[in-house]
């Protein structure tokens, strides 16, 4: 019988330490918009020898097996305030720093010490013990995941974060193959601590940028920081290298009397900006106090005249290169 597509899911839990796998269970399960599990990503090598004969003479074979997943979460607050949203174990696997105050609010910034974490993921279709699902169904578990997180807001859509994991091979199992209180049974999936986000719009949202009211369009954040995984003798581990946030920002144009952006984009003028969405409770806030906006278009939508920025972020006391706050 064939694997049903939509029984796909995704679990993340943060390690202890980098190569210890994480507890986990079905209530673990993140609620993905759009989620790509790929079992199995490696280098593919050549072992093609000259011998005298026409035709492919050494057979192929594959290096360097790892797992990658990338999703797209809903920028949403936690169930209650002071809590871990559903997205901060990933945020914390991709290179960003929790702190939670009681009863008040969770923030998410790069972090500016080396105790880098990891989480463990598992995937694959018919999660659940029981039905869906059938017994050819495959889970796979695979440890040390790291990598990349994005954010994005357009208006009249869900704010999104984008994260793209890289993680140690693990070999699937059949579903039939799992027993009861191993590792892979996960029981009943949940979502426990999902809450859903409001969408990007005029009642939702506030923006600022340089201090000005701008209309608002498209804000993105995409982390470039490369993901390394070694497979050499004594290394077998996954880290992020050297990071570097970029962006792009997409206005209704503005008065040049209100923000001449022409000259603030030639000398590299840095700017805040904020961006708030929901109401409290269930608010999410995008912050970054030092921002390079470099006027890269000028488009049009809706018959106006639109300016679009590309954008880097840069390091400061306050928020490092931004802050992320469920509050």
């Amino acid at each position: 019988m064939p694997m049903s597509f939509d029984t796909r899911f995704l679990i993340a839990k943060l390690q202890t330490a980098q190569g210890v796998a994480a507890d986990y269970a079905g209530a673990d399960l993140i609620p993905a918009i759009e989620l790509a599990h790929r079992p199995l990503e490696a280098d593919r090598q050549s072992r093609d020898l000259v011998d005298g004969n026409p035709g492919a003479t050494g057979a192929d074979f594959l290096s360097r097996p790892r797992v990658r997943v990338t999703a797209a979460l809903e920028a949403s607050a936690a169930a209650a305030l002071g809590d871990a949203p559903f997205w901060g174990a990933m945020a914390q696997a991709c290179g960003l720093a929790e702190t939670l105050t009681a009863t008040t609010s969770a923030a998410y910034s790069p972090r500016q010490d080396d105790a880098f974490k990891w989480a463990t993921l598992v995937g694959g279709f018919g999660g659940s013990q029981g039905a869906p699902g059938t017994a050819a169904d495959f889970l796979q578990e695979a440890l040390d995941a790291t990598g990349t997180m994005g954010f994005t807001a357009r208006d009249g859509e869900l704010p999104r974060l984008s994260f793209e994991l890289t993680a140690l091979y693990g070999a699937p199992v059949a579903r039939s193959a799992v027993v009861a209180a191993s590792p892979l049974d996960v029981g009943t999936l949940g979502q426990a601590a999902y809450v859903e986000a409001d969408h990007v719009s005029h009642a939702n949202t506030t923006f600022t940028f340089a201090g000005e009211t701008l209309i608002l369009r498209e804000l993105t954040m995409q982390d470039e920081t490369p993901v390394i995984h070694n497979d050499r003798p004594n290394d077998l581990s996954t880290r992020r290298g050297r990071r570097r946030y970029t962006g792009r920002l997409v206005v209704t144009a503005p008065a040049l009397g209100d923000l001449d952006y022409f000259a603030r984009s030639l000398d590299g003028t840095e700017q805040a900006l904020l961006f708030r969405n929901g109401s409290a409770g269930n608010q999410v806030e995008f912050r970054a106090d030092r921002v390079q906006a470099f006027l890269s278009d000028m488009g049009e939508q809706d018959n106006e005249v639109t300016a679009t920025f590309d954008l880097l972020y840069l390091r400061d006391d306050t928020t490092n290169e931004f802050r992320i706050t469920a509050q």
